[in-house]
This record gives structure tokens, sequence and C-alpha cells, in this order.
């Protein structure tokens, strides 16, 4: 394989952690090409696409690999609940939201029209979801000297 050519170091869901990993990449100077880079979404449609893949030159994948290996070494924060609790009450408000718009109707129409309120969480399938989880990543192997 020519020195030149780019190999694969890492795909990852998250736009924020691709370019925070190529401006980490970029700041020990080695090159680095973040495939996707410009592809931004709510929806999990960066699945399809396989994902943000980082790239850099062959004669530097060894330090790259160094240098991420040194990254993945940190333990992960610990998940907090606040995207939970947001979720749940922004469910809350939408629930209570098409209460009031569908009471003055239940009391013309009857219980019948209670259903809609009934059935209003089934409409929080369709609400964006940010795909967590880590990335791939493709170092290489540490040299047993």
């Amino acid at each position: 394989m020519a020195d030149d050519a780019m190999v694969p170091i890492a795909r990852l869901l998250g736009r924020g952690e691709a370019l925070t990993v190529a401006a980490m990449l970029d700041a020990a100077g080695i090159i680095v090409h973040v495939g996707g880079e410009y592809y931004t979404s709510v929806s999990p449609d960066i699945l399809a696409i396989g994902g943000f893949r980082l790239a850099v030159p062959a004669w530097q994948h060894e330090e790259a690999s160094a240098l991420l290996a040194d990254m993945l070494a940190e333990p992960e924060p610990q998940p907090n609940d606040h995207m939970r609790r947001a979720l749940g009450r922004f469910a809350l408000a939408t629930m209570a939201m098409m209460g009031v718009a569908v009471l003055p109707y239940a009391a013309v129409l009857g219980l019948k029209s209670l259903a809609v309120v009934l059935l209003s969480p089934v409409s929080m399938i369709v609400l964006p979801v940010n795909p967590q989880g880590r990335g791939d990543y493709y170092l290489v192997a540490a040299r047993s000297d």
C-alpha cells in the first residue's frame, strides 16, 4: 500500500464526536478526512450511510492509533437522566395540549373522542432519536518491544 493512501481509523455515529476526534487528530498534526462531514440530521439516517468515516494517511496511521488509544483508555462519563426527564416532560406537555384541545369535543360528542387523548403517546413514536453508542475504531495493534 502506498504511504499516501488514506486508511480508515474510525467510523462514528455522532457528528459531534466525529468532528471532535478529527479536531484532536488535526491538532496533533495528523491529516484527517471526515467522510459525511457535512451531513447533518436529527434522524437516524446516519446509520443508513454508515456513520461518519474518519481516514488518515497510511504513514500516520500508527501515530493516530496511539493518540486514539490514549483517548479511549479514559473512562466514559456516567450517563445522566436529563434527556429522559426532558422527554417525559415533553410527552406530558404534548398530552396536556391534546387534552385541552379534545376535552370540549368529548363533552359534546361523548367519551369515544377521548380515545384520541388516550392514544396520544403513540404519536411520540415519530420523535427523532439520537443514536447513542460507541463508534468503531480501527487501530494498529500495540507493538511489544
